[in-house]
C-alpha cells in the first residue's frame, strides 16, 4: 500500500533565516509605502495567500485585498524573495533541519513511499527557498500557498496531484503530514490525515501541546520514531510495557512511549476533527 508523506517547508525542511518575512514586509512597503509591524507567530504556519491578505489589512485599516492587489503583492514578493534567500545564505542564517537529508534519502529508497510538499509557500517561492538546500529533488508533487487560503485546501491539492501523477487513490489513512506548527496538525486532522510535528521549528509550544499530534520530535536526528509511525519499521527493542498508555494503535504506541501518560492529550490525540470538541477549536 502506497503512502503519501507531505512535508512542510519552513521549520520542517529548512530554516531559511526569515527570508520570506523580509520579502513580504519589503513588498508591502514598496507597494503601499508603509512598513507592516507584526509578530512572526501571526504568519507562521499559514498559506501565502492568507498572509498577503492579513498583512495587507495591517496597512489598509483591516480592508481585504482585491484580486488585482493580491496579484501585485504576489509578483512583488516573488521579485524580492531571491535576494532575501541569498542574504540568508550569505549571512549563514540558512540551515537544513538536523537529520532531514538522511531521512529523505531513506524515504526516497523505501518502496511504496511517495514524497511531496505540503507548504503554505507559493510554488515558485518554495522552489526559491529550497534551492540552496538541494532538497527539491526529493519531491515529485506538492500542495502550495496559491492552492487556497487554508492549509486544508493546500493539503487536499497535494493529494489530488499525487493521485493524478501516480494514478492511484490515496485514502486519508494513507496520507502522513509532517510540519512544525499547530496549524499543520490542525489542518492534517481536519482532513483526516496522519500528523507529526517538529518542536524545534517555528510553532508555539503551548499550541502544539494542545493540538496533540500523533508524533512529536525536536528534529530528524532520531528517525526511528518516524519510521515506526510510517509503518516502515517495527517497534524498537527495549520499549518496556507500562512505560506508555495501553495503545489502541501503533501511532499511540510511538507517541506515548516518548511522552508518557497524559489522559487529556490522549483524548485530543483520538479526536479526528477539532469540530468534534465542544469549543470547536484547540485553544
Amino acid at each position: 500500500m502506497k503512502k503519501l508523506v507531505l512535508f512542510d517547508l519552513d521549520g520542517t525542511l529548512v530554516d531559511a533565516g526569515g527570508c520570506g518575512r523580509r520579502a513580504l514586509v519589503k513588498a508591502i512597503e514598496v507597494l503601499y509605502g508603509k512598513k507592516p509591524e507584526f509578530e512572526h507567530a501571526l504568519i507562521s504556519g499559514r498559506t501565502d495567500l492568507d498572509n498577503f491578505s492579513i498583512v495587507y489589512g495591517l496597512v489598509k485599516n483591516g480592508k481585504k485585498p482585491s484580486a488585482a492587489e493580491m496579484k501585485k503583492m504576489k509578483a512583488t514578493y516573488l521579485e524580492l524573495l531571491p535576494q532575501e534567500v541569498h542574504a540568508s545564505v550569505r549571512c549563514k542564517k540558512y540551515d537544513l533541519v538536523p537529520g532531514v537529508e538522511k531521512f529523505l534519502n531513506l524515504l526516497a529508497k523505501t518502496p511504496d513511499i511517495v514524497l511531496g510538499l505540503g507548504t503554505g509557500n507559493l510554488q515558485e517561492g518554495a522552489q526559491l527557498k529550497l534551492e540552496p538546500s538541494k532538497l527539491s529533488k526529493f519531491f515529485t508533487v506538492g500542495g502550495y500557498g496559491e492552492d487556497g487560503h487554508t492549509r486544508e485546501d493546500m493539503l487536499k491539492a497535494a493529494v489530488k496531484r499525487a493521485e493524478k501523477k501516480y494514478k492511484i487513490k490515496f485514502t486519508p489513512d494513507q496520507v502522513f503530514v509532517i510540519g512544525d506548527t499547530h496549524r499543520d496538525i490542525v489542518a492534517a486532522k481536519n482532513c483526516g490525515f496522519h500528523n507529526a510535528v517538529l518542536t524545534n521549528g517555528f510553532g508555539d509550544a503551548k499550541k502544539i501541546q494542545r493540538a496533540a499530534a500523533e508524533l512529536e520530535m525536536p528534529d530528524f536526528k532520531d528517525i526511528t520514531p518516524f519510521c515506526v509511525w510510517l509503518g516502515i519499521k517495527t517497534d524498537p527493542k527495549g520499549v518496556k510495557r507500562g512505560s506508555y498508555i495501553m495503545p489502541a494503535s501503533a501511532i499511540e504506541h510511538v507517541f506515548f512511549s516518548r511522552t508518557g501518560i497524559d489522559e487529556d492529550r490522549l483524548k485530543m490525540l483520538r479526536i479526528k476533527k477539532y469540530e468534534d470538541l465542544e469549543s470547536g477549536t484547540i485553544m
